[in-house]
């Protein structure tokens, strides 16, 4: 009922219907409390789904959000990655290509090495024999100057034999010399 159905009523009953009325007035307002009070939790129940529909559009708006803004982190991410092992890997095939020109190097040095190694021991063998004819050589001029030492001696000797004898001769063929006069 209404509110002004009612207030007429109330108005129209005056003192005599006093008690009566405002039983059924009171009735009819319970009633229609009750009626208010029902639509106003059912509404209320209405808008609480209707927040809840909300609220879960929005947890779910909040969720893809997440979702998209962590998928687009992970791409990024992802990206980065594929462009380090994209370095790493440029690096790795440079690592090789050096590692393969300094083992080539290494075995060149190594060859090079094993070739020195082979030249000084032969040169090290020459060494010795030529040191080994040098003590040779040494010992024999060695020999050969005291032989000389010696031929020289008796050169001397020889050469001052022949001038005592040349002087002998010399003495020996001179006519004498006549005595002093006196």
């Amino acid at each position: 009922m209404e509110t002004g159905v009612i207030v007429a009523l109330v108005s129209a009953s005056g003192v005599v219907g006093a008690g009566l009325t405002g039983t059924v007035v009171a009735h009819l307002l319970g009633r229609q409390t009750r009626a208010v009070q029902q639509r106003l939790a059912a509404a209320q129940a209405s808008q609480a789904r209707a927040t809840a529909r909300q609220m879960e559009a929005e947890h779910d708006k909040i969720r893809q959000d997440i979702y998209q803004e962590l998928t687009a982190d992970l791409r990024t991410e992802l990206q980065g990655v594929k462009s380090e092992l994209r370095e790493t890997l440029s690096a790795l095939r440079d690592a090789r290509a050096s590692l393969a020109a300094t083992s080539a190097e290494a075995e060149r040095l190594r060859l090079r090495v094993v070739e020195l190694e082979s030249r000084i021991a032969q040169l090290e063998r020459t060494e010795q024999h030529l040191s080994s004819e040098l003590r040779a050589a040494q010992t024999e001029r060695d020999q050969l100057r005291v032989q000389l030492a010696g031929k020289d001696a008796t050169i001397t000797a020889l050469t001052a034999q022949i001038g005592d004898l040349k002087a002998h001769l010399a003495g020996l063929q001179q006519p004498p010399v006549p005595a002093p006069r006196p």
